[in-house]
């Protein structure tokens, strides 16, 4: 995959407003288990996974698996990290929920 490739696939994943808001999600609260992303979310875990794969494809997300579960966090490893920090690190901590509401 060349460069160009790797920059269509990171702004494909960057493109959704869900993803933006579970990437949102995942810088404030650090590493989490798929139940959690989906329970905040209100989304079934099949409906969150697709989305998390997505984000893992893109190498913006780590996966670790813990027996059953499976646990996310940003990859800070990834070159996307600096854009994605960079975008967060202006929002309100406290204010964060107001960004990731699903309503």
């Amino acid at each position: 995959m060349d460069l160009l490739d790797k920059y269509v696939e990171l702004f494909n994943a960057l493109s959704d407003e869900l993803r933006l808001k579970i990437l949102l999600y995942l810088y404030v609260n650090g590493e989490r288990c798929v139940c959690d992303i989906g329970d905040f979310f209100d989304i079934s875990q099949s409906g969150i996974s697709y989305h998390l794969k997505i984000l893992c494809d893109a190498s913006i997300i780590k996966k670790r698996k813990v027996a059953v579960w499976n646990y996310y966090s940003l990859n800070q490893d990834n070159s996307s990290y600096s854009i994605i920090s960079g975008i967060f690190k202006n929002i309100n901590k406290e204010e964060w929920m107001d960004n990731v509401s699903n309503e």
